[in-house]
């Protein structure tokens, strides 16, 4: 069941972000523009679910060094402009060689967005573990002092 929680959260959170950079995209570059809100909603969970089939490239047996994270990291950025940028394309979300130089460069600071995200969370988390091990470690202490 945890897993699911925090997967559902991550989905929650890169929908966020997904709807926040094409709210500012539209915001910026086309104010006018008026979308069709059931198939926008709909395209959206669909990118959103895109973006998160491929985190896959994170998946690994053991526990990455930094060197396999920022490989990863990478490969995941270029995978991520490989196949977003075709899809927002196909919807008509961008049209023009400038709106894809856009389109990507709205991508990539999503993607930043998440790492940020997720490294607060990383910090929350290992705070609260640290607070446990103290705990525990106090409790071993006086019980055995």
């Amino acid at each position: 069941m945890k897993k699911i929680i925090y997967w559902l959260h991550r989905f929650v959170v890169a929908y966020g972000i997904i709807m926040l950079s094409t709210f500012f995209m539209c915001l910026l570059f086309n104010p006018t523009s008026e979308l069709p809100v059931v198939s926008f909603f709909g395209r959206c969970i669909l990118f959103t679910l895109v973006c998160m089939a491929t985190l896959v490239v994170y998946y690994s047996k053991t526990e990455l060094t930094l060197r396999g994270w920022w490989i990863r990291a990478i490969l995941h950025t270029v995978l991520l402009e490989a196949v977003l940028l075709p899809l927002a394309h196909h919807w008509k979300f961008w049209y023009g060689p400038l709106d894809a130089v856009i389109y990507a460069s709205f991508i990539l600071v999503a993607k930043i967005l998440w790492h940020l995200i997720d490294f607060g969370q990383s910090i929350r988390t290992a705070a609260q573990i640290n607070e446990q091990l103290l705990r525990r470690h106090n409790r071993q202490k006086q019980g055995g002092a």
